[in-house]
């Protein structure tokens, strides 16, 4: 805007409410966010890959015994793929167009840390002293990419 303009900043961002997260703040953060993105995205792809080649490492009890059938992992991969498709989608026009970022932020943490947690409760806690090292694994590897969300969610709250 020029210098001659009788519009406050409070004002301005009062009429451009969905630029959340200022312009000058993500151009500071914007290089570590899509880093964490990038980093994000390369774990999801290795747990998918993981898991249509080692189906057997997803929550397998001691007893080699699966707490879920192939027919419910297949079920369960296939609606996760497509909350995740949707889910990244929105995640990433929102932080390029910066349109809505911290809310779409706050709500991607929320529906991962759902998913983990659902997880845990159903499946984890029933047999969690029979489970075995890659089972526990897997299930630990899903915190990291929880924990990069919430930086990048700490970057732009700041």
């Amino acid at each position: 805007m020029s210098n001659q303009s009788k519009v406050s900043p409070e004002e301005l961002a009062a009429l451009l409410p969905h630029y959340e997260v200022t312009p000058e703040r993500m151009s500071r953060v914007e290089n570590r966010i899509r880093k964490r993105c990038i980093l994000i995205s390369l774990l999801w792809l290795v747990r998918i890959i993981i898991v249509l080649i080692f189906p057997e490492f997803v929550l397998v009890t001691r007893a080699e015994t699966q707490l879920l059938s192939s027919d419910d992992v297949s079920g369960l991969f296939a609606v996760r793929m497509v909350m995740l498709f949707v889910g990244v989608g929105i995640y990433l026009w929102s932080f390029f167009t910066n349109h809505y970022f911290r809310t779409v932020n706050v709500l991607a943490l929320i529906v991962v840390s759902c998913l983990i947690w659902s997880d845990i409760e159903v499946y984890v806690l029933s047999s969690m002293a029979d489970l075995t090292g890659p089972s526990l694994a897997m299930i630990v590897f899903r915190f990291i990419p929880l924990t990069l969300l919430f930086l990048n969610y700490l970057d732009i709250r700041n």
